[in-house]
């Protein structure tokens, strides 16, 4: 982003850059910039959310 944001990675691997993200457990879904819904992988160990 050119002005900052966050940087989501999963298991260490970066996915994708955004303004905005929300992580649903029950559902076993993230939100990325309130409109984009989408499943978490089967095998993550790990999520990280990186200020840029």
């Amino acid at each position: 982003m050119a002005e900052g944001g966050f940087v989501i990675k999963f298991n260490g691997k970066e996915i994708e850059r955004c303004y905005a993200v929300a992580f649903d457990y029950d559902e076993w879904k993230y939100t990325v910039n309130d409109k984009e819904e989408k499943d978490l992988p089967e095998d993550i160990r790990s999520i990280a959310v990186e200020v840029e």
